[in-house]
Parts: structure tokens; C-alpha cells; sequence
């Protein structure tokens, strides 16, 4: 059919070509080809090739041509001392439409490395979001931020160093009014202040908080005390925190949807899980003890209240070696961890790291309850030929993609038809016959390091083809 001149005007057109790329955008190859057909695809193409450039990709282009590209990149990470290395290459040109950076400086600085680089030049006035990892920031950097990036909605800080002053870094805070997701967590504690995390209950707007410091009882009275709304758009946070201050931090936290709690202490934690099951709008829930933890069943079992939950994380902290969240006493059993997967209604993802009394029939209660469950981490043995699995003929979990228990119990010898004697089934064996009843796992892993465990997972792995 031939072209008419309406067909063809259309086909110069940036806002219909950009899209017309876009779904060319998985094939690099025929985008590559495409750019190549006139002046206008060029233009239209290279901004769709070039929005989420590497950074090595555009070092490679020639000097003089740079900043053509530059104009184009939406999105840009540097990972690394090697990639570090480009911010000098890059200093004079203009990223005007960059959207989203991510700084990751976390390195061993090699000896006469420089400890400084110039990064002044990814501030444009269409930042969104600002990630940096380890490195040097100073106050006239955020002060040059602050008053570039007034779309900024997102900053995530990770080890600045010591070059910020916490005057100035609360200053920032508190002028950048325009912010709604911020994450300050590792090595972090210099620049949080009690004035700060006061600030940060009276904004309207913030959505999204990480802090990586210890939130005193002493600050929270006082924004109970000081602050009508505190935190009145907030639904997602992650703090350290002490047993307790729970009891002072639920009630000014009642819309979150995400919690993420460390718990620094055992002292009066027995009671927590109450507590925070009065949040009934909690979608996603981890609970992280740096101390040894004994959780009763009544504790657990409050948990019935957050019908909305999909994630549901209980954990030990793993850098505290002595730590160990326990349910002995009273034991919480097959009953009722079946009693508390029956009220989680939404449940997907469980990781449930509870030493308690447990078998691996708690896999039929997720089963009957969550059959389209998606991960699953269990501390339990996991018995094949207990749950019946060597013999039913039907899909388990049709949607899990990572499993983690604490071990893998050998299937019974059975007798051998054609020869005397008695044979266990090998490991690859468990590990195919796991592949049929959970077809689309793609993790799996084993707490336990005996040899037949770690051989079921050696063998799932190259079942894989990894």
C-alpha cells in the first residue's frame, strides 16, 4: 500500500516516533537500524537508545560528541572506583534531562586516588531522584542542590563521610520541602538529630522514611507531645528502634502500609507483635531482633488482625551471632501457625524465621491457604516423603520462585524391584522431583550445611544450568 502524505507527516512527527521507538526498544539491534534512516529518526531514536545509557558507553563516545548524548541520558548509575573515574570526563557537559542518579562510591580508595570528584554537573533542574553510597559531599553540594533541583522527590544517603555538618544537613532538609521519599541509613547516626527526626513528624508530604539511627523514647514523647499529625502521610518505614519504644511509636505511625523494624533489645519485648498489630493497614512487615527473643503464641498469633499483610519477615538479626527469635515457651505449633495463615488473607511472601516447635506440615497450612505464595523461608526440615509430594501428581506452589528451609530430610529406602537390596533416592532425584512441584522456582537454599542438603541444592543448581 502506498504511503500518503499523511501517512508520511506522521512519520516525522517526534511524539508519534518516540512511541513508535519505544516498543522497539527491547531490540536494540533493529533501533540501532532505525536511527539510521533519516535526520528525524536519529533525533527521535537516540532518545529512546540513549535515556538509560551506561556511563562507559558514553565515555567511549569522542569528546566533541558527547554532550549530544548527554543532552538525551534520563538515567545514569557509576558503580565503583573504575566507573568513578568518568565524573572528570563528564564535568562540562549538561545533563538536561536527567531524571535519576545513583553514586555508589563504596570502595577501598586506592593509594593517590583522589577522594573528591566533580559531580556538581548531574544537578539539573529535572532531578527526580538522588542515590549516593560512600564518598565526599560537603554543605555547598546540597546548598547547590537545593537551589537547582526543585523536582527532587527522592534522596537516598549512604556514608557521606564527615565533610556534612548536621546544621547543615538539617537545614537542607528542612528547606527542601519538595521531598516525599527519604532513606539516610548507613553511618548515618552524626548527621540524624533529635531536631531532625522532630522535622521529619511535622511534614505533610513524606511518604517514604529510612533512618540509620536509634530513635530515642526521649524524641518520641516529644512528638506526642508537640506534633497534632505526626507523620500524617507517612506509609512506609525503617528504623532502629528499642522494645521500649514500640509502645510510643504505633500510635504516631497509624497509616503506614510498610514497617520495617530493628528491634536493638529483648528487654520488655515480649509484647511487641500486640502492639503492632493494631496497625491494621500493614501490607508488608519485617521484624529484625539484635537480641535473643522468646516470642509467646499469643504474641504471634495477634498477627491474625493484619488481614492485608502480603510480606510478613520475622528475623533474627544475622550480625549479632548469639541472636535467636525462639517460640518454645508455650510452643507455637502446626496448629497455629495454620490458625495465623488462615487470617492472612493476601499473604505472598513469608520468611519466618522462628525456632519453635514446627514440622514441615506448616507447608500444607501455606498450601491450602496461599497456594499462589511466591517466596517462602521456613526453619523447619523439609520431609518430601512426609508431605506426600513423591506420590501426588499435582503442582504444590504454582507461583513460588525462592524457597529456603532449614534442611532437607533423605526420602525412606524402598525396595527395588529388580534387585534385591534397599536404595535411597539420589539428591538429584529430590531436586527434579522439587522442579515438578514448584515449576517456577528459580532459588532455593538450605540453612543446614549437612551433605545431603547441600547436595539437593547442588543438584537443583545444575538442573538449572547454572
Amino acid at each position: 500500500m502506498a504511503q500518503t502524505p499523511r501517512m508520511s507527516l506522521a512519520l516525522t512527527l517526534p511524539e508519534i516516533l518516540i512511541d513508535i521507538f519505544d516498543l522497539l526498544e527491547p531490540h536494540r539491534p533493529t533501533l540501532a537500524a532505525a536511527i539510521r534512516v533519516n535526520r528525524q529518526w536519529f533525533a527521535s531514536g537516540t532518545d529512546v537508545l540513549w535515556r538509560g545509557a551506561l556511563c562507559e558507553a558514553l565515555a567511549k563516545v569522542p569528546g566533541h560528541r558527547r554532550q549530544v548524548y548527554a543532552s538525551k541520558i534520563t538515567s545514569i548509575s557509576f558503580y565503583g572506583e573504575d566507573e568513578v573515574a568518568y565524573h572528570s570526563c563528564f564535568e562540562n557537559l549538561q545533563f538536561s534531562r536527567l531524571r535519576k542518579i545513583v553514586l555508589d562510591v563504596h570502595h577501598q580508595r586506592r593509594p593517590g586516588a583522589p577522594e573528591w570528584y566533580p559531580i556538581q554537573q548531574y544537578l539539573q533542574p529535572p532531578l527526580e531522584e538522588f542515590a549516593f553510597f560512600g564518598g565526599y559531599l560537603d554543605d555547598l553540594f546540597l546548598e547547590h542542590m537545593l537551589n537547582t533541583c526543585f523536582r527532587l522527590r527522592s534522596i537516598m544517603l549512604h556514608n557521606p563521610r564527615r565533610s556534612i555538618s548536621a546544621e547543615a544537613f538539617c537545614g537542607f532538609i528542612t528547606r527542601c520541602t519538595w521531598l516525599t521519599n527519604m532513606e539516610f541509613s548507613y553511618r548515618m547516626e552524626h548527621l540524624i538529630s533529635d531536631e531532625l527526626v522532630l522535622h521529619l513528624a511535622k511534614r505533610t508530604t513524606l511518604l517514604n522514611l529510612v533512618l540509620g539511627k536509634i530513635i530515642s523514647m526521649q524524641i518520641l514523647r516529644q512528638i506526642s507531645r508537640n506534633v497534632v499529625e505526626p507523620f500524617k502521610a507517612l506509609r512506609s518505614l525503617h528504623i532502629s528502634i528499642t522494645a521500649l519504644a514500640v509502645p510510643l511509636l504505633v500510635p504516631l505511625v497509624k497509616h503506614i502500609t510498610s514497617l520495617r523494624l530493628e528491634v536493638e533489645d529483648s528487654d520488655d519485648s515480649a509484647h511487641i507483635l500486640q502492639l503492632i498489630s493494631r496497625l491494621a493497614d500493614l501490607r508488608f512487615l519485617s521484624l529484625s531482633f539484635a537480641a535473643h527473643t522468646e516470642l509467646s503464641t499469643e504474641d504471634l498469633l495477634s498477627l491474625r488482625a493484619l488481614s492485608k499483610l502480603e510480606q510478613l519477615s520475622i528475623n533474627a538479626d544475622c550480625s549479632g551471632d548469639a541472636a535467636a527469635v525462639t517460640a518454645f515457651n508455650p510452643g507455637f505449633s502446626n496448629s497455629d501457625f495454620d490458625s495465623l495463615c488462615s487470617a492472612l488473607h493476601c499473604l505472598r511472601r513469608i520468611d519466618f524465621n522462628v525456632m519453635c516447635n514446627m514440622s514441615a506440615a506448616a507447608l500444607k497450612s501455606l498450601q491450602r491457604y496461599h497456594p499462589l505464595l511466591e517466596e517462602c523461608s521456613l526453619p523447619l526440615i523439609f520431609d518430601m516423603h512426609a508431605l506426600g509430594l513423591d506420590k501426588r501428581r499435582r503442582v504444590m506452589f504454582p507461583e513460588l520462585r525462592l524457597l529456603d528451609v532449614g534442611a532437607f530430610r533423605p526420602p525412606p529406602a524402598f525396595s527395588h524391584r529388580r534387585r534385591a537390596g534397599w536404595i535411597r533416592p539420589a539428591a538429584h532425584v529430590f531436586a527434579a522431583l522439587m522442579r515438578r512441584r514448584f515449576p517456577k522456582l528459580e532459588e532455593l537454599y538450605v540453612q543446614s550445611d549437612d551433605s545431603y542438603s547441600t547436595d539437593v541444592v547442588d543438584a537443583f543448581e545444575t538442573s538449572m544450568g547454572r
